[in-house]
């Protein structure tokens, strides 16, 4: 019968149902919406999409000059509302995009804490197990003074490392976060494009007639909505990535202090052996001398 009954880890159990973050899997519960949006900000993110918007930019102004066809000369009022219309709209495109794209690496990054705690947890159950040990085999045998402080010293129990505190943030970073989050949905990219396509469905109808083609306070609006959600969106961004660097941390030093466990576990084990050679000592002495008696620490 075992000494020591250890009990693992819950997120053993856990990790042996659910299996490893799959980008698949992933994608499997983003719905439609959001697999587009990742395939179109893992297509965006390129140099070619940079060169490809140079180029159509500067054939548009060639084509579009008095020169050439005149369809929308300098200050080429239609490029300039196509191209607000779609930065815009990316903003929310890309924030849903980052979000499915970086759900893997984030389950990925929390399976490896769990991971690592799980560890630490199981080398303290091993730990138990071998003091128990050493409890029952202090009974049997007789160690000299050197021998003893050495096993004491081995079942000195290793610090773990801390816990991960939540860090504090202020009102508006909780703020830029929420706006952050929100932005990052399909939601919020249908409503910005309904509200478009109605301001400029009132505009060219003459009910918004403060504002004709080429719709210059829509412009400006969406110019103004952009800058700030551009600033507002980096500071989520940053406060949002704060718990994976916190994780990160912690994993980290979690390693560190499954290794020191790990070479406190092989002292132990080695301090151990020298109680093991007495009782090796004893039954080659008892064998010797044609006792058949079986010493009590097997």
């Amino acid at each position: 019968m075992s000494l020591y009954t250890s009990m693992r880890h819950p997120h053993v159990h856990r990790r042996i149902r659910h299996g490893h973050a799959r980008i698949e899997n992933e994608y499997a519960g983003s719905g439609t919406g959001g697999k587009l949006a990742a395939w179109i900000t893992r297509r965006l993110g390129s140099m070619w999409t940079v060169y490809g918007c140079l180029a159509l930019t500067v054939v548009w102004m060639l084509l579009g000059s008095r020169a050439f066809l005149g369809f929308d000369p300098y200050p080429y009022p239609f490029m300039l509302f196509l191209g607000n219309v779609v930065q815009l709209l990316l903003i929310f495109v890309i924030l849903l995009g980052q979000q499915v794209l970086g759900r893997t690496g984030d389950r990925r990054a929390v399976q490896t804490f769990e991971d690592a705690e799980a560890i630490l947890h199981d080398c303290e159950q091993i730990q138990n197990h071998l003091i128990a040990q050493d409890r029952h085999l202090a009974a049997c045998v007789v160690l000299n003074e050197i021998e003893q402080i050495q096993l004491t010293e081995a079942a000195e129990r290793f610090a773990a490392p801390p816990s991960m505190a939540d860090e504090h943030i202020g009102v508006h970073a909780r703020l830029a976060a929420r706006i952050t989050a929100s932005c990052g949905t399909m939601a919020a990219f249908y409503a910005a494009a309904a509200f478009q396509l109605v301001w400029i469905t009132l505009a060219q109808t003459g009910v918004l007639r403060f504002d004709p083609y080429p719709f210059a306070f829509l412009l400006f609006l969406s110019s103004l909505a952009q800058l700030l959600l551009m600033f507002v969106i980096m500071l989520g961004q940053q406060v949002l990535g704060r718990a994976a660097d916190r994780r990160a941390e912690m994993t980290f030093r979690d390693a560190e202090a499954v290794l020191r466990a790990c070479e406190r576990l092989q002292a132990h084990l080695r301090a151990q052996d020298l109680a093991i050679r007495h009782v090796v000592e004893h039954m080659t002495a008892c064998g010797s001398n044609g006792t058949a008696e079986v010493p009590t620490v097997l």
